[in-house]
């Protein structure tokens, strides 16, 4: 059975997704990218994201990919009373996404939790032959031709608070905010300013853009390694404004 968005045709455009054109993969998980849709219908209210009514050992509901067969990477399991998504990719590259529409301007912070397990070999992500991550988190922006996106990711090897320009696409943003194995196997919990992290790696200082939908990344294929990760609840929280939340690592 296929996850693919029903609607979304990789001949539309004449090109399938692929590394060296990433955009596509954006196209493939949230089918609106094709058209500009009306932003004052995006909801009012906080996003939250979680695995809890989601069945045991397969590929969670709702989400989307351009694979055809996305659970041989990506599988709900638990821990006791917690759900979250595992990720298990074996010189693989499969992206996953789901589309939620939210206002940055009302709910600019984004909180996730996620765990490593198993790091890629020889990664590097400002190189294509090392760009692979043990976990990678996608907010994405805008509509065809006009996507943008800003990848934060737990690096092996690349210093807290760097950010790059993905070595596959400038429109794609890296932000590296966890590194290194010190914390490996343990759950961490996670909080970026997205519009903060917008306006500064877009340069556009003024604008308040409005996300188009989440997508994660576990990948080895570069590196033809293994890496291993998990992820757990996604969310905006309703008090970020108050909390004075920064863009800090």
């Amino acid at each position: 059975m296929s996850h693919r968005k029903k609607g979304f045709n990789r001949k539309r455009a004449g090109l399938a997704p692929s590394r060296t054109c990433p955009i596509l993969f954006f196209l493939a998980l949230f089918p609106l990218l094709w058209v500009g849709v009306v932003f004052a219908e995006a909801p009012k209210a906080p996003i939250h994201v979680t695995f809890a009514t989601d069945q045991l050992g397969l590929f969670p509901a709702g989400w989307a990919s351009w694979d055809s067969n996305p659970g041989r990477v990506y599988m709900v399991q638990n821990e006791g009373e917690k759900k979250f998504l595992h990720a298990d990719a074996r010189d693989a590259s499969v992206q996953i996404g789901l589309e939620r529409k939210w206002p940055l301007k009302e709910w600019p912070v984004l909180r996730w939790q996620w765990r490593t397990v198993i790091f890629p070999d020889q990664s590097d992500e400002r190189k294509k032959g090392g760009g692979d991550s043990v976990l990678g988190l996608y907010v994405v922006f805008g509509h065809w031709p006009f996507i943008k996106a800003i990848k934060y990711i737990w690096s092996d090897t690349r210093p807290v608070g760097e950010s790059f320009d993905s070595p596959f696409s400038s429109r794609t943003k890296i932000v590296v905010v966890r590194s290194g194995r010190a914390q490996a196997g343990t759950w961490v919990t996670e909080e970026r300013d997205v519009m903060a992290d917008y306006r500064r790696l877009f340069g556009d200082r003024n604008e308040a853009p409005h996300a188009r939908g989440i997508a994660i990344l576990t990948d080895s294929d570069n590196t033809h390694s293994h890496a291993v990760g998990d992820y757990g609840e996604i969310e905006t929280p309703q008090t970020a404004r108050e909390r004075g939340v920064g863009t800090g690592p």
